[in-house]
């Protein structure tokens, strides 16, 4: 079954600034002290690029195109559905992954015929996707929604809540976003109060997660000040060794396979002289899904050992929109304040798709580029897009 692909709006475009999805789940009739939203097909939603986007029908063959739109699929429980993904480009750890057609090619872009063949009902494309590669798909009479930039935890509550919905899963992607939100909640709220250690996220490459990142909120719900932030840092940028050591970070945290930035001036910071650097899962840092609540719990204990050590998470105590066929659901009407850049050689992406390549000093990097293989790159990968004018250099 085809899908359509409806004009592109106008007047306004219906994402939120700097991130989150199209269409908030959360947005519908008020019934009580609940939202509904409704779930029935057709099902029509306004995408990244402003296009509407229709589904007509439960979609039974999905294509996802990144490994975050991926482990979304795995957590709500539709990985039967996928049909095509980024095969083990960062997402052998989910069960079964190996199993699906291969549909992106060595620069982590996808392969249009090789997802033509696979004849899908809905594509999903991660921000990290360019627009010119999505208008090829749907010029193929492939259904295409793109999503925006993660720029908070919460958008990815939204990109979950949204997935379900258009996947005819909703009802698990609720309790799913509900369980992420909770948890992110009760550390927030655990560590409030605590005096906040300074936090280096390494990505690698001298490359780091500022404000305006979905890994940024992380950092910061789990009790930690973060390094980038401070140094006026937005997006995912270069901070150098100058800044690094400027800031004297207490901790240092890198993802699984990274490495932990060194050198004299590097080793004389808080962070190195007293041992407290943190590794982190990969997948689940730098991947804007459901399971990057593991990593925030594991900094969140690492940072605040007392004020965590009885933390419990209630996803009864989240508000989250119920299914209600008569609900008449609702876009938020924000204009975004960026365009979001899709070419490797102006920005640096993440979600394991496109990487960059470094001669491992920190703070000095060649230019963001493409390499193949698991991983797509030699230090690790890199989750999110860098939006054009917004990222902040560092002081």
């Amino acid at each position: 079954m085809k899908r359509t692909v409806g004009s592109v709006l106008l007047a306004v475009v219906l994402i939120a600034s700097l991130g989150g999805t199209a269409l908030g789940p959360a947005a519908g009739q008020a019934t009580g002290s609940e939202t509904t939203v409704n779930c029935t097909y057709p099902i029509e939603v306004t995408d990244a690029t402003g296009a509407t986007v229709s589904v007509a029908q439960e979609p039974e063959d999905v294509v996802v195109l990144a490994p975050s739109a991926a482990q979304v699929m795995w957590e709500i429980g539709a990985q039967d559905k996928v049909v095509g993904m980024p095969v083990r480009y960062y997402t052998e750890y989910l069960n079964g992954s190996t199993e699906k057609e291969n549909v992106v090619g060595q620069k982590g872009q996808p392969e249009t015929e090789t997802i033509v063949g696979l004849d899908p009902d809905l594509v999903l494309a991660p921000n990290i996707i360019s627009e010119d590669a999505v208008e090829k798909l749907r010029n193929a009479d492939i259904t295409v929604y793109r999503f925006a930039q993660a720029a908070s935890v919460a958008d990815v509550v939204e990109k979950t809540q949204l997935t379900g919905r258009l996947v005819g899963e909703y009802e698990t992607a609720r309790e799913v976003s509900a369980r992420t939100q909770a948890t992110l909640d009760a550390y927030r709220n655990a560590t409030a109060d605590e005096e906040q250690p300074k936090v280096l996220y390494a990505l690698g490459g001298g490359y780091t997660a500022g404000s305006q990142t979905f890994i940024g909120d992380v950092i910061e719900a789990a009790g930690g000040e973060n390094v980038a932030s401070a140094a006026n840092i937005s997006g995912y940028d270069v901070i150098s060794n100058e800044v690094i050591v400027d800031e004297d970070p207490d901790w240092i945290v890198v993802p699984s396979g990274g490495s932990v930035p060194s050198g004299p001036e590097i080793n004389q910071t808080t962070a190195i002289q007293e041992d407290q650097v943190l590794q982190v899962n990969r997948n689940y840092m730098n991947q804007a899904g459901p399971r990057v609540t593991q990593p925030l719990q594991q900094m969140a204990t690492a940072f605040h050992s007392d004020a965590t050590a009885d933390v419990t998470v209630d996803p009864a105590s989240v508000s989250a929109s119920v299914c209600d066929a008569n609900a008449v659901t609702t876009t938020a009407t924000e204009t975004t304040t960026a365009t979001a850049t899709d070419t490797a050689t102006d920005t640096t992406t993440i979600d394991g798709n496109v990487t960059f390549q470094s001669n491992q000093t920190m703070g000095t990097t060649t230019e963001p580029t493409t390499t193949s293989g698991p991983g797509f790159g030699v230090i690790g990968a890199i989750t999110a897009l860098v939006s054009a004018g917004v990222v902040a250099r560092r002081r």
